[in-house]
């Protein structure tokens, strides 16, 4: 009796099953089964994750604390600089005062006119850490330069006797060099310790090696 056509390909389809079937009939899916396998990479995702999330908060950390830094040395220096300009500036307001007190004449006032500088001043404005150094000491220095134009112009104009002009602008002058520039020194030896505390030296935050 011949074989049916049935038996004949019945070999044929076990040897035309695909080999992946095959193979996973030798894995050994107890592993996979685990819970503690699959607990195993939940906590592995979740570290990772979490190691990403605190480096990057370190270093956002870590950049803030820099800006912040760096925004308190650049105040430091703004504010020394202002405190060395506008003490040059009151000493030449007092020594044209004391030349007020003896009458001068017209052309000796006028030739003598101080020069206030106001490089340091005008530069401010463009400075981003300028509205970081205390208002009252903005408000004060820009009352100065105002007072003292104003008495020093009505005076050469004749508007204002010379030695009133004098008296004025020692108040002037005394105003701001025994009230507001101590005070303003004070500020600035104020941030100068604070960086210190937080271990930063002045001038570490920039490269100050060729400044001269």
């Amino acid at each position: 009796m011949e074989p049916t056509d049935e038996a004949v390909n019945k070999p044929n389809e076990s040897a035309n099953k695909p080999k992946l079937v095959q193979a996973l009939k030798t894995v050994d899916n107890k592993e996979l089964k685990s819970t503690g396998f699959w607990l195993n990479q939940v906590f592995l995702v979740l570290s990772t994750i979490f190691g990403v999330y605190l480096a990057a908060q370190s270093g956002l950390q870590q950049a803030l604390k820099f800006d912040t830094f760096s925004k308190m040395e650049d105040n430091f220096y703004l504010r020394t600089s202002l405190f060395d300009e506008v003490k040059d500036n009151a000493i030449n307001i007092r020594a044209y005062a004391e030349r007020l007190a003896k009458s001068p004449s017209s052309s000796e006032m006028q030739y003598h006119k101080p020069t206030l500088e106001k490089y340091i001043w005008q530069t401010m404005q463009y400075s981003p850490t300028t509205l970081e150094t205390p208002s009252i000491f903005l408000t004060q220095v820009r009352r100065f330069y105002s007072r003292a134009n104003f008495v020093i112009e009505a005076a050469l104009k004749r508007q204002m006797s010379a030695r009133q002009a004098s008296i004025e602008l020692i108040k002037i002058a005394d105003m701001i060099e025994l009230q507001t520039l101590p005070k303003l020194q004070q500020s600035a030896l104020k941030l100068q310790q604070q960086l210190k505390q937080n271990d930063i030296i002045i001038g570490a935050l920039k490269e100050t090696d060729n400044a001269n």
